[in-house]
């Protein structure tokens, strides 16, 4: 039994200074861009911590090693809650109330609708019940498109969208009409092109004359981080390049704890109205063998995809969707737009 508990011990030990390292290694993240790539996995390192900090605190005596393990679980938590727990607060910090002044309050649902999801009549009987007026759609290959298209065009004749390589293939459709910046290369219109990425910014005008955009994109993973950086700063010079009030919006393949999104909103001047809402993986492919259609059910833990704001445009509720077959859940934003003839010289088109 002595044994045992030993050996129970030394895991928990090893376990701890491992979980330390890592919280550490993610913190530095600002520093070495490759630790931050710890950051996209906080969940699991806050969570590891908590229990670390508890199981030693309740399997270690009073010996000298209890110290030391004690420790390391504080470092690993303080280290790991002082990049996951701001977001977590964030995500209940109240949204505007709604405006009284008859302005429009719109709503917005960006989705990538996963290129293994096949069943579009799912996807819209979701975008039925929660009556987005703009829709930002990510991968949305052929396969998608063709079936998808026909069931919305009828309540959404407004579109655009991009063909291109893995992660090229976007839309915007609404039920308002809006002009495509063009952009040259932005929006690619080949289906067996090799460009990875792409984004198509709409620009609404409203009945009492107030504009703003949207811009919807898909990012590469962030492995290599070179370029995922690269990505980054083109986004950003594009969300610069817009005028006006803007909704940025879109699979960004990175999480809110990541020092690469937070820099890149800070460099954009742009709100992460999104905060600590995880929207995948809600499935993974898997072996045939085992899973009929090649997909295995999980459950999400990673906040991907995002929503972000720039001038006044004031978000009075966000939330995740229901499941539609992707691997992501839809997010739904709704928001309204400051009046022209109200907004600051500062933030006009």
């Amino acid at each position: 039994m002595k044994l045992i508990l030993g050996g129970v011990r030394l895991l928990i030990a090893l376990s701890t200074f491992v979980l330390a390292g890592l919280a550490v290694m993610a913190l530095l993240g600002f520093a070495v861009p490759q630790f931050d790539l710890l950051n996209h996995f906080q969940v699991l390192l806050f969570l590891g911590a908590v229990f670390a900090l508890i199981l030693s605190l309740l399997i270690f005596g009073r010996g000298r090693w209890k110290r030391w393990v004690v420790g390391a679980a504080s470092v690993g938590f303080l280290a790991s809650g002082v990049i996951f727990v701001p977001e977590v607060v964030g995500g209940f910090m109240p949204r505007d109330p709604l405006p009284t002044d008859n302005r429009p309050v719109l709503k917005l649902m960006t989705h990538n609708v996963f290129g293994l999801n096949f069943d579009m009549a799912r996807v819209r009987a979701v975008i039925d019940a929660e009556q987005p007026d703009i829709i930002a759609l990510q991968e949305y290959f052929g396969e998608q498109s063709s079936e998808l298209h026909p069931l919305l065009k009828s309540k959404y004749p407004y579109f655009a969208q991009c063909r291109g390589g893995k992660r090229a293939n976007i839309a915007i459709y609404s039920k308002l009409p809006f002009e495509e910046a063009e952009e040259d290369g932005a929006c690619p219109n080949d289906a067996y092109g090799k460009q990875r990425t792409a984004r198509i910014v709409a620009t609404f005008k409203l009945s009492d004359g107030t504009t703003f955009s949207v811009l919807t994109t898909h990012l590469d993973w962030p492995i290599p981080v070179a370029r995922q950086t690269m990505q980054f700063e083109a986004l950003s010079e594009a969300v610069k390049a817009a005028k006006g009030p803007l909704l940025v919006v879109g699979d960004f393949n990175s999480t809110p704890w990541s020092y690469a999104l937070r820099d890149f909103a800070m460099r954009s001047m742009l709100d992460r109205q999104t905060r600590n809402l995880v929207t995948f993986p809600l499935r993974f492919t898997a072996p045939h063998r085992f899973f009929p259609d090649g997909l295995m059910d999980t459950f999400p833990l990673l906040p991907l995809d995002h929503v972000l704001t720039r001038g006044p445009i004031a978000v009075h509720a966000l939330h995740a969707a229901a499941d539609t077959g992707s691997d992501h859940l839809p997010i739904v934003v709704t928001f309204s737009v400051t009046p022209a003839n109200l907004q600051p010289d500062c933030c006009k088109p």
